[in-house]
């Protein structure tokens, strides 16, 4: 049996920043957890963050990554790109600006 998401439900859209020494870093796109249809993506992202992307499907991704410490005992994450098949990923919708 497979779930289908109602296509009323809402994408949360949040942002992805390159690590900068200060903990904080330029804006470098945004993403949301699972795959999405990337222009239902799109639209989230114009709705939300307002950033004028292109209704262009070739640019969004979808992928898996996985989330580890900056540092030991940090609040700070980075994430990675890996294999849907390894413990501890999860599904991505992303596009880069």
């Amino acid at each position: 049996m497979q779930c289908l998401r109602p296509l009323t439900a809402s994408i949360e859209i949040q942002e992805l920043r390159e690590v900068g020494c200060d903990w904080s870093g330029d804006l470098f796109g945004y993403f949301a957890l699972g795959h999405h249809d990337p222009v239902a993506f799109i639209r989230a992202v114009n709705a939300e963050h307002d950033p004028n992307c292109p209704d262009e499907a070739q640019q969004v991704y979808q992928g898996f990554w996985m989330e580890y410490p900056l540092e030991i005992d940090s609040d700070c994450y980075c994430f990675k790109t890996c294999n849907a098949d390894i413990e501890g990923a999860f599904a991505v919708t992303y596009i880069e600006i």
